[in-house]
């Protein structure tokens, strides 16, 4: 088998010469496969020989039909099934786009909400405010940690335009923009 072999990797190394192909019919059929018919005409050997010494090469072995293989039939258990009448994408698609707008409604009303309320826009809810650092005394931002005091100054603070920003008012905006982000990615 080694024999074969490095007669092989001589063959596809290009180190064989006309002797070895005329003495082994196989490496010639090879040698004509690989490097095509011009190959052998080059190397001074005659093509009909090649195939006359290959086709008694091969009959002299188990028979004539060394080279022709019978695949038998596959048999399954498996029932053949229907094609899917509708799309399973389009299923998918009409799902996450409702899923989409319904995130994208939430993200702008989350940061427009926050931006409302930097500006003072949302001041009318403090209509029932009593005693100082209400939105009638100028402070007209929701102060979101103390959401639930707005009928007291507590609950109020002066908008951005008087030069004041709280970290609540950043982590409603930075979740507004957030959920625009997701719902943006999620398409």
């Amino acid at each position: 088998m080694s024999d074969n072999s490095e007669k092989l990797k001589k063959l596809l190394d290009g180190e064989l010469g006309p002797e070895a192909l005329e003495e082994d019919p196989i490496l010639a059929k090879l040698a004509e496969r690989i490097y095509g018919e011009e190959f052998l005409e080059n190397m001074g050997l005659s093509r009909g020989e090649s195939k006359r010494a290959l086709s008694e090469t091969l009959s002299d072995d188990d028979g004539d039909d060394l080279l022709i293989e019978i695949i038998p039939p596959f048999e399954s258990d498996i029932e053949p099934f229907e094609a899917p009448t509708s799309s399973p994408i389009k299923s998918e698609t009409s799902e996450t786009s409702g899923m989409s707008k319904s995130g994208l409604v939430i993200g702008l009303t989350i940061l427009l909400t926050g931006l409302s309320n930097l500006f003072g826009l949302l001041s009318f809810l403090g209509n029932d405010c009593t005693g100082g650092g209400c939105p009638t005394d100028g402070h007209t931002r929701i102060n979101w940690a103390s959401i639930g005091h707005l009928e007291t100054g507590w609950g109020w603070s002066p908008p951005v335009l008087d030069g004041c920003i709280g970290i609540p008012d950043i982590t409603v905006l930075g979740i507004g923009i957030i959920a625009l982000v997701w719902t943006y990615l999620k398409r």
